[in-house]
């Protein structure tokens, strides 16, 4: 107990049994060492300790530690509860504990959960190179006079609850893989549709037209090659017959012009 806490009035203090359940490290992106948890608690007769040490299984450590303990809080002139603050380093041990590094920590004030029952939440971790999230079970239950009336701080610390585990950031990718499943969807239809206006145009280029058959130039022709026939005394042209005929009468008439 604070020094500063024996000048508070009595009716100020309010006694309260704090109760944590360590859980579990989820979302590390590490596969070796051990790993446990440094804590500490303000104003509490207990006030300091740590887990056992536990092995990575699938990118998650698990504990389940239990904290048990008291805590004497006092409520300010604002009758605000006041702050009883818990502090967590996650740390890795590698080589047999020759090595520790800090993974993460976190801070959180245990007076915003007075008289809420048994609240689990996830914290993502201050300080740490990946987002990884401790899950914690809190219950604050206050052991003093129950009709010393208070009031919670405001919420300081983020938080994601087991049955919300998508953060408003793990929603956005899903729109935009959606988004991109629709749209590679809509590209793929894209391509099918345009294979086939290809191939059916191939297919009609393929495809040879059938020869139109000119007409005949014979019956358009044979006027001019072939004479017709018409009737006899219907043209002023001499008959073979009287073409003869003068040749050979010629000839005669020739001889006797020869002779005289």
């Amino acid at each position: 107990m604070p020094l500063l806490n024996l000048f508070i009035s009595k009716h100020r203090k309010v006694d309260f049994e704090v109760s944590i359940l360590i859980r579990d490290l989820a979302n590390v992106p590490l596969v070796s060492g051990l790993y446990y948890v440094k804590w500490r608690i303000r104003n509490a007769s207990h006030a300091s300790g740590m887990t056992e040490r536990a092995p990575i299984n699938d990118h998650s450590v698990f504990w389940n530690y239990p904290i048990n303990t008291m805590a004497q809080l006092v409520i300010n002139k604002q009758h605000i509860l006041g702050a009883c603050e818990l502090k967590l380093e996650i740390i890795q041990e590698l080589s047999g504990g020759k090595e520790t590094q800090t993974v993460g920590t976190l801070s959180i004030n245990l007076s915003e959960y007075a008289e809420s029952g048994v609240t689990t939440r996830r914290y993502l971790l201050d300080h740490c190179k990946f987002n990884s999230t401790v899950k914690l079970s809190i219950r604050m239950s206050q052991k003093s006079d129950a009709g010393t009336r208070f009031q919670l701080p405001q919420p300081q610390k983020s938080m994601f609850s087991p049955q919300d585990m998508s953060t408003p950031d793990d929603r956005s990718i899903e729109s935009v893989a959606s988004e991109r499943k629709l749209s590679s969807s809509s590209s793929a239809v894209a391509s099918v549709a345009a294979a086939t206006a290809t191939a059916n145009n191939t297919a009609n280029a393929m495809v040879t037209p059938s020869p139109q058959l000119k007409k005949s130039q014979s019956a358009m022709s044979l006027p001019h090659f072939c004479k017709q026939t018409t009737p006899f005394g219907s043209t002023d042209e001499q008959s073979p017959t009287d073409l003869v005929e003068q040749l050979f009468m010629r000839k005669p008439a020739m001889n006797v012009q020869a002779s005289s």
